[in-house]
């Protein structure tokens, strides 16, 4: 996976062969900011890994160990915000459009909550996006019948099940929208108490 996705995420479990981009940022009527908002930052950690979002950024942590597996150092590694990497608020969601090395852009939402947790979304299924207004495919990418085919259609005719691999839109989508896609997918939280954790069963 992708630093620059790894960073974003703050999470390996979004961890995913598909895709989403846009051509746009999203959402329709998000407002850019300059430094990340305070109700963001915090720091956590998972097995020997942790990640912090400061006003600045994202910085990854990670521990050298010698061969008795003890920690030695400590390495940190900044992706600040940037002209590839920018957070809007929109409404009720703060989302992150990225993008690395590809004029195309994907997206992490996040959505505080009231107790200090954050629920972090990414999306990575078609099926999110399939009556989602303001958006129109410009190609989509699938695995048809056991070769990779390029179609302008979110149905492809196959005698097998395709597989989807990536997809690109054109347009932007009201904040309504993003609430209604997001509807469908389960949250990773990041824990006031700098755990994270897996959440199945909430909906926005």
């Amino acid at each position: 996976m992708r630093t620059l996705f790894k960073l974003c995420c703050l999470l390996f479990v979004f961890a995913s062969c598909s895709h989403i981009y846009f051509e746009e940022i999203q959402p329709k009527g998000g407002h850019r900011l300059n430094e990340m908002p305070e109700k963001l930052f915090g720091i956590w950690f998972e097995d020997n890994e942790g990640w912090q979002i400061d006003e600045n950024g994202f910085t990854s942590i990670g521990y050298k160990t010698d061969s008795l597996n003890n920690i030695i150092d400590t390495i940190y590694s900044n992706k600040p915000l940037s002209d590839s990497m920018r957070i809007y608020k929109a409404k009720e969601f703060y989302v992150l459009n990225y993008r690395e090395d590809s004029p195309f852009w994907e997206v992490i939402i996040y959505q505080t909550k009231k107790n200090g947790d954050i629920n972090v979304y990414s999306f990575s299924n078609l099926e999110n996006f399939k009556k989602i207004k303001g958006l129109k495919i410009e190609e989509a990418i699938f695995e048809i019948d056991g070769e990779l085919r390029t179609v302008q259609t979110l149905e492809p005719k196959a005698e097998t099940s395709p597989k989807f691999k990536s997809a690109i839109f054109s347009g932007q989508m009201k904040v309504n929208s993003l609430r209604k896609a997001l509807k469908s997918l389960s949250p990773t939280m990041l824990k006031k108490d700098g755990t994270i954790e897996e959440h199945k069963d909430e909906s926005i």
